[in-house]
């Protein structure tokens, strides 16, 4: 992908030679290999607010920003103040007013267990669909067992943890019904939305394992909260791997080469206004789209494509908003956090395909000085 945006930037430097007084607009891709080059800064501190996944990502990106733009500053808000910059699952939150919402990065809904037998799971989506709906209530079923090269992963009845996001959800859901023409009808399972870590459980007063804790649970739960929990876990979760193609034994891994390999299927809309400063990116994912393998691969990894978006909303109405827009210092701390190395710090969720990135890339930085290709000199 790097090597396809600096043979585009080639191009448009060649290309400005030719140019006379009408310049063609310059590719996203483009805008957004020639913005790592440097940093937009514009002294101030803009608040923001970040999913709970996402807090121990944010004293990094503050010593980041610190450091390569001295005086602008990124501070943690709680959701009932108003704020400059919301990411999270939504476009917009009571506590913000979003004038653009893009994609900020991947998260997916992810299949996990507590099993501390097993070392590895496997599941089909038809398996999957028979714990959620209660059909199955066994480790040692035979339909487990089948998926998994025949060997019983464990023993006992599989506890259900019943809370699971709505997001999560929802793209698992999407997925299954592609994969089985079915509607993924898991009947024990609870969906809000806002889902926190803390309905997995843990421990109680006595020391008790509760919830997610409890050997032989099994939970669907978004990628960014399992990969949060496993951090602290006492018995490290299993995230199965989905069985969608008997020519791949070990199925569709949902890891950060899994979703990163579905997130280079997502198509994206633009909406709005560039003038009115009010331009959207929305995705949809494309299931019949071949995946780009990444650079230096010649062959892409079976893509998790139970994905959804995290998006980041630039608001109309926090301090640094004026008139209902926000301020140049708002989308200059968007842009920064959009920026490679910045989206390098996301431990919890996956980082944006670089086409996608440079798209929200785009939209943030309206009103932002923009790179310029200088001709070379004669």
């Amino acid at each position: 992908m790097f090597a396809r945006i600096a043979r585009l930037v080639a191009v448009v430097s060649v290309a400005s030679v030719a140019l006379t007084a009408c310049t063609p607009p310059m590719p996203p891709e483009v805008k957004a290999a020639l913005l790592e080059r440097s940093y937009t800064c514009v002294e101030g501190s803009v608040s923001i607010q970040t999913p709970e996944t996402m807090a121990g990502a944010i004293p990094n990106l503050q010593a980041a920003m610190g450091g390569n733009c001295p005086g602008m500053n990124l501070v943690p808000a709680t959701a009932d103040v108003a704020s400059d910059i919301v990411i999270g699952n939504g476009s917009a939150t009571a506590s913000c007013e979003a004038v653009s919402t893009v994609p900020y990065a991947l998260d997916a809904g992810v299949v996990a267990a507590t099993l501390s037998t097993a070392g590895g799971l496997i599941l089909r989506p038809k398996t999957i669909a028979g714990i959620f709906d209660g059909s199955i209530t066994s480790w040692d079923d035979a339909a487990i067992a089948a998926d998994n090269g025949g060997v019983a992963v464990g023993t006992g009845p599989i506890q259900v943890l019943p809370t699971t996001d709505k997001q999560a959800l929802a793209a698992f859901g999407a997925w299954y019904q592609q994969l089985t023409g079915k509607a993924f009808k898991a009947t024990l399972l609870k969906p809000v939305s806002g889902f926190s870590a803390a309905a997995l459980g843990g421990t109680d007063a006595s020391g008790a394992a509760t919830g997610f804790a409890v050997d032989g649970t099994i939970a669907l739960l978004p990628y960014s909260v399992f990969s949060t929990y496993a951090v602290t876990a006492m018995t490290i979760p299993l995230a199965a791997s989905v069985l969608v193609d008997a020519a791949n034994p070990y199925g569709s891994v949902p890891d950060v080469s899994g979703i990163g390999s579905a997130g280079t299927q997502l198509t994206y809309k633009k909406s709005g206004s560039d003038a009115a400063g009010d331009m959207q990116v929305s995705l949809a994912m494309n299931y019949d789209a071949k995946p780009v393998p990444p650079q230096g691969m010649d062959v892409a990894p079976a893509p998790y494509q139970a994905i959804y978006p995290v998006n980041l909303s630039v608001c109309g109405n926090g301090a640094g908003a004026s008139a209902g827009k926000p301020s140049k210092l708002v989308r200059a701390v968007g842009r920064y956090l959009l920026r490679q190395d910045a989206q390098g710090a996301l431990t919890t969720y996956v980082p944006l395909p670089e086409l996608i990135r440079a798209e929200s890339l785009d939209v943030v930085s309206v009103g932002l000085p923009q790179p310029k290709v200088d001709a070379p000199a004669n």
